[in-house]
């Protein structure tokens, strides 16, 4: 073959095109050592075939070597400076913390091809590193008209806005809209599976129950409530309270009823009064014994005005949030998920400004609260929290817990090292119970008792203490959490 040879030169070519499909079709696979290999030999076949460049640098990022795939994505920009080049390199210079470069390759995609929502949405996410959250919201915004299904983008339009605290209804808003798509997404996994946890279907069945008796009616509520007895009574009966999880198979009929029920989810909409935090107490005071304190960890009684201890109470009982289930049998609600409301929001504003040294520096990083099944010994498990300030409170009225000197929560005088990833200091007990006997942790324990707060360190392992509470829907034990700031690693 001559290098003049134009029937040779097309055959080449195409050969480079083969192995190019080829590597796309093992990348789409999953395949990923294999497909490089394959872009590498179609490379040194072509060494300014643009293509084979670019596929290199999404599956090197896809490999976690982001580094790597920037330099691929030069040699492709080199060729061809395309927009999404452009945006899948200012992926990968994130995954490095590169943001303001990130922000530069993002321009450079924009400036091609202004109407890229996926890109506007990935240049607000290194704007919101960079701490530029304005331009950040702005980019959101733009994504979200471009394309009005953008659910990631209308998430962080919402964290961005509860973090700062501003503009309540938006939040309101937002958060309807975003418990409606969990629920979607419960209700698809619903009718393809057909299978729901055994503890979620008593939970589900008392909170019906508790809806019917309350006189709140939606559409689908009494059939749901006859079908998720039926299924109840299926379930095997517990020797052991403390067992595992038993999934338990339902009908497509029964799907269909459950379906038909949370289609519309409920979400209470609590009065705001005029105090949500307790005006007698000294809030002062309160942060003088944090800081006085060696661990800062405070315990606050009677942190609730009267009427928003209520009125969250009947948010938390009424709303159709509890989208998050665990392992050890209790459901979690997330302010992303629909837990949240003006009532949620206010008591964060007065936390800012009755306690400005706590909380005044800090933006509210998350929300959420966990509702627990009454068959389980125990809740979370030991584990730190990458905020910077926690805010832990309980609900559910004294008389139901059942062992007054606990029920509470376990805080320890010792922090989550900093070199720690998120889940070593989150999910690895053992080595966590480990880290705290070689470090001689001192433990705090603060017994339960209703409208009561632990305000702590959020860096400090802390866990649920030993449960013990009465049967019944209203007896289920309900915490809330407010994290504040950052610390820790959150990935």
């Amino acid at each position: 073959m001559t290098p003049s040879d134009p029937h040779a030169a097309a055959h080449a070519l195409d050969q480079v095109q083969l192995q190019i499909q080829e590597a796309f079709d093992l990348h789409k696979a999953g395949q990923l050592r294999q497909a490089l290999a394959a872009y590498d030999r179609a490379i040194a076949a072509q060494p300014n075939f643009f293509e084979a460049h670019f596929g290199r640098g999404n599956v090197l990022e896809q490999m976690g070597d982001a580094a790597s795939a920037v330099a691929a994505f030069d040699r492709a920009i080199a060729i061809n400076p395309a927009p999404e080049v452009y945006g899948n390199r200012g992926n990968a210079l994130q995954k490095i913390d590169q943001f303001d470069a990130a922000v530069a390759s993002y321009d450079k995609a924009l400036a091609l091809q202004p109407a890229l929502a996926h890109v506007l949405f990935s240049r607000g996410i290194a704007l919101k590193h960079l701490g530029r959250f304005e331009e950040c919201l702005a980019d959101h915004a733009k994504a979200l008209a471009i394309q009005p299904d953008y659910i990631e983008a209308k998430k962080n339009i919402f964290s961005l806005h509860l973090a700062a605290l501003q503009d309540a209804p938006l939040i309101d808003r937002l958060g309807a809209e975003l418990l409606g798509d969990v629920t979607r997404n419960k209700i698809d996994t619903l009718i393809a599976k057909k299978i729901i946890p055994d503890f979620c279907v008593a939970h589900d069945l008392e909170q019906t129950a508790y809806l019917i008796a309350q006189g709140i009616e939606s559409e689908g509520l009494r059939e749901a409530n006859l079908r998720l007895a039926e299924i109840h009574a299926r379930c095997a009966p517990r020797v052991d309270p403390g067992g595992t999880v038993q999934p338990v198979e339902i009908s497509d009929v029964e799907a269909a009823a459950i379906a038909r029920w949370l289609r519309q989810p409920l979400r209470y909409r609590p009065q705001v009064p005029e105090h949500c935090l307790n005006p007698d107490n000294d809030w002062a005071g309160i942060e003088d014994r944090y800081f006085a304190d060696i661990s800062q960890i405070v315990q606050i009684d009677d942190m609730l005005s009267p009427q928003a201890l209520a009125e969250l109470r009947r948010f938390c009982l009424v709303s159709t949030v509890w989208n998050s289930a665990y392992i050890n049998q209790y459901l979690g609600a997330f302010a992303i998920d629909g837990f949240v409301s003006p009532l949620h929001v206010k008591i964060a504003q007065e936390l800012r400004s009755r306690m400005p040294r706590i909380f005044g520096p800090h933006r509210l990083e998350h929300l959420w609260a966990f509702k627990y099944s009454q068959r389980m010994p125990r809740g979370i498990n030991v584990h730190a929290d990458f905020a910077r300030v926690n805010l832990n409170f309980w609900i559910t009225p004294d008389d139901a817990n059942l062992d007054p000197a606990k029920g509470g929560m376990i805080v320890y005088d010792a922090q989550a090292p900093r070199s720690w990833s998120f889940d070593e200091y989150n999910n690895r007990e053992q080595a966590i119970y480990e880290f705290l006997k070689q470090n001689n942790a001192g433990a705090r324990r603060v017994p339960y008792k209703c409208n009561r707060a632990v305000l702590f360190n959020s860096n400090l392992f802390h866990e649920t203490d030993a449960l013990h509470f009465k049967p019944g829907y209203e007896n289920r034990r309900i915490n809330v959490t407010y994290l504040f700031g950052r610390g820790l690693k959150s990935t």
